[in-house]
């Protein structure tokens, strides 16, 4: 009735991939779980990794700076990677026997979109993000399937078998796909903060003193470190396209191109130091330091006065000039930490001596 063939399967499960990509990323900002080693520093956001609480925006439920990251490189792959496969799709539905029906891939292509567009707000009505990491919530076992069954497996068995056998395969491994890979995502191994829960080794009550971030003079700094950045990976890419395009087009087209990934970058740096370390304050308690992040309202970590073996103010000669005056280490047993751009930094070390 609909007219279906080869080639209108192809580029519906092409689609459906791709929107099956979309809805997991939407998804993973929201996802509560932690899961283990998702850290990619030299990705956008990799420094909140560590990062706890989450961000309520309007009636959506938090989103969480750590999952940034996981999101942003799907974002990357789903640009780089997708439309190449677009590209194979069409060139593979072209070949195929007869015409591609645009009535059904479209009747089709509204259905890809209802139906995700349900289950995304499942997702988020019935709150179903608190029991996924970043990567569980994208469908990556489906969207593996899409791809295998709908995209290389249609192009090969459309060589090697006449086009009923072809549909009828098809048909049946986006059956299995649905049935068998759809309600079974990983949950990517799932990893504890501590063994105790964070928040209970808050002390209750009123602390000691209270020190804050220099969010000023902390932001500031964002801007002045750009040209180093741009020196270092990945950031070198973007100076080297500069050049390829003012190559290509001209010095002026060139010196355009470095200028917008220049301030792309520093509009970058300026809110990761922000979210990173912009609101937080450290509260010392007499038997506690808590590093507490008023915009996420959550603690970040937690040590006891007795564990640190040293903390210190270092200044080097790069820090004299850069706004927000010295870095405060802070040494433990097993762990350095570095407090930029604090506030009365001499006044928090006395405190933690004292």
């Amino acid at each position: 009735m609909l007219d279906w063939s080869v080639g209108a399967l192809l580029l519906v499960y092409w689609i459906e991939s791709g929107v099956a990509i979309a809805r997991g990323l939407f998804q993973g900002l929201f996802a509560q779980r932690e899961p283990r080693d998702t850290a990619v520093p030299s990705m956008l956001g990799g420094s909140w990794s560590e990062k706890r609480g989450g961000v309520s925006v309007g009636p959506f439920p938090p989103i969480y700076p750590r999952n940034v990251h996981i999101v942003f490189s799907g974002i990357v792959v789903l640009v780089l990677f997708w439309p190449v496969v677009g590209g194979v799709a069409g060139l593979a539905a072209n070949s195929t026997a007869g015409e591609v029906p645009v009535g059904s891939v479209a009747v089709a292509v509204v259905g890809v979109f209802a139906s995700n567009t349900v289950a995304a707000v499942d997702y988020v009505r019935n709150e179903r993000y608190t029991n996924c990491t970043a990567r569980s919530a994208v469908p990556q076992r489906y969207v593996f399937g899409v791809f295998l069954f709908g995209v290389g497996g249609l192009y090969a068995l459309e060589r090697a078998a006449a086009p009923s056998v072809v549909f009828a395969a098809a048909a049946a491994g986006k059956l299995l796909v649905d049935l068998f890979v759809t309600g079974f995502e990983p949950d990517d191994g799932l990893g504890d903060w501590a063994d105790e829960p964070l928040e209970e080794r808050v002390p209750a009550g009123e602390p000691a003193a209270v020190f804050r971030t220099d969010r000023r003079g902390l932001l500031a700094r964002a801007p002045v470190l750009v040209p180093l950045y741009l020196l270092a990976p990945p950031y070198t890419v973007l100076p080297l396209a500069a050049g390829i395009v003012g190559l290509a087009f001209g010095l002026g087209a060139g010196l355009a191109t470095l200028g917008v990934a220049a301030a792309a970058v520093t509009v970058g740096r300026v809110v990761g130091a922000d979210v990173e370390s912009g609101h937080v304050e450290y509260r010392v308690y007499p038997r506690r330091i808590v590093a507490y992040d008023t915009l996420l309202d959550a603690p970040q970590w937690t040590v006891r006065p007795g564990t640190v073996e040293n903390v210190t103010t270092t200044e080097t000669a790069f820090e004299r000039v850069l706004p927000g005056g010295p870095t405060v280490a802070v040494s433990t047993y097993d762990e350095d930490r570095r407090l930029y751009a604090l506030e009365r930094p001499e006044a928090f070390v006395e405190t933690v001596e004292g």
